[in-house]
């Protein structure tokens, strides 16, 4: 019996790890590093049970992968040690992808017969460090943040506003979004100049609103300013608890349109009026049009819908429709680039606006293949 229960436990939490919504942008020749990773990995999972604490050194201490923490998978790998019959573990890498996804099947033999104890399939995202990556999850049910830029390639002093950005969802990965609304260049879409004039800009660029309502980039002058005061602002947010809950998200593209759906939970302590959720679809990175220094751009938005979610109803699903998708900015010649994720997230959005109540609550990203 009691080698039912641990089989039991140990289903549960890959269960809980095979659930995978969230991604992290691309880095350039970032494959070789994730195989080097993983194999370094794979040798720690072949020494097991002498070496637990050396398995467990390779995940993020704030790792979350669908409310499962590195306790918890310290406590899964130990309770392998609790079975009746010795066990071996191999690791194997599946498939990865340009935002440091990866799936890899976890093998548990009983050493004395070869019989399969165990035979499954792990998801999870990486966090890059110094030419390496350490797990760090999809940190769902995890309070995150969202960051809305305003930039052009003509700027001069855009780039080091991106940099930061980029450089802050490096360190925090999918715990912080951002999106950049392109104007007056090749990726400029019909919905930037709108939405520049319904946030209080100054009528200069960068201009970013942080979070909906905490903070603004009025001014870039070297990427640690910029960086310092958005980490400022968002580190407060980062502590707070969830009080919105992003989850089954459904998607489906075609050549012209994007349909989805998801669940979403709100807090009672939230109030619904003006609530709405809001969806980006972005092109996650592109160095064939460089931003005013020759770098790359990251998380273009080419398209951006709202919904009124103000009487939404807990037990049913919210769909939205993304239509458009042969209408592009000039740069892509109307062709959909490869690379899509889809930004969602929920904000209190008057009809005038109101930095005292324009909160951003939670966000998620999601990978589409097109």
């Amino acid at each position: 019996m009691k080698k039912y229960l641990i089989l039991l436990c140990l289903t549960l939490l890959v269960m809980a790890c095979d659930r995978f919504e969230h991604k992290f942008e691309p880095e350039a020749n970032s494959d070789n590093y994730i195989i080097d990773f993983f194999n370094t990995f794979a040798d720690s999972i072949s020494t097991f049970p002498e070496n637990i604490n050396g398995i467990i050194s390779f995940y993020n201490d704030d790792y979350n992968n669908n409310g499962v923490t590195k306790s918890d998978v310290e406590n899964f790998y130990n309770a392998f040690t609790f079975v009746n019959t010795p066990l071996g573990l191999e690791a194997t890498l599946i498939d990865t992808t340009d935002n440091f996804e990866i799936q890899w099947r976890l093998l548990a033999t009983e050493l004395s017969s070869g019989t399969t104890y165990m035979d499954t399939i792990i998801t999870d995202v990486l966090l890059p460090i110094e030419e390496s990556f350490i797990f760090y999850g999809n940190q769902a049910d995890m309070r995150n943040v969202i960051v809305e830029l305003f930039t052009g390639q003509w700027c001069s002093n855009c780039p080091s506003a991106e940099e930061a950005l980029h450089n802050l969802r490096m360190q925090y990965g999918s715990r912080f979004s951002y999106v950049e609304y392109h104007w007056d260049d090749d990726l400029e879409t019909n919905f930037a100049f709108d939405l520049f004039q319904y946030y209080p800009n100054t009528a200069g660029f960068p201009f970013g609103v942080i979070n909906g309502n905490a903070g603004f980039i009025y001014t870039a002058p070297s990427v640690e300013e910029v960086q310092t005061g958005i980490e400022t602002a968002i580190i407060p947010l980062l502590q707070e608890s969830l009080s919105v809950l992003l989850t089954d998200i459904q998607t489906n593209i075609t050549d012209t349109l994007l349909t989805g759906s998801v669940q979403i939970e709100v807090d009672s302590s939230i109030s619904t009026d003006n609530l709405t959720l809001v969806a980006v679809l972005m092109e996650v990175y592109n160095e064939e049009y460089p931003n005013h220094h020759g770098d790359p751009h990251h998380n273009i938005a080419l398209k951006r819908i709202t919904v009124d979610i103000s009487t939404i109803n807990q037990s049913d699903t919210v769909e939205f429709i993304i239509d458009g998708l042969d209408v592009l900015p000039t740069w892509y010649e109307n062709d959909l680039p490869e690379d899509l994720t889809l930004v969602l997230w929920v904000q209190t959005i008057e009809s005038e606006y109101n930095q005292n109540t324009c909160a951003a609550y939670n966000v998620i990203e999601i990978s589409i293949n097109n």
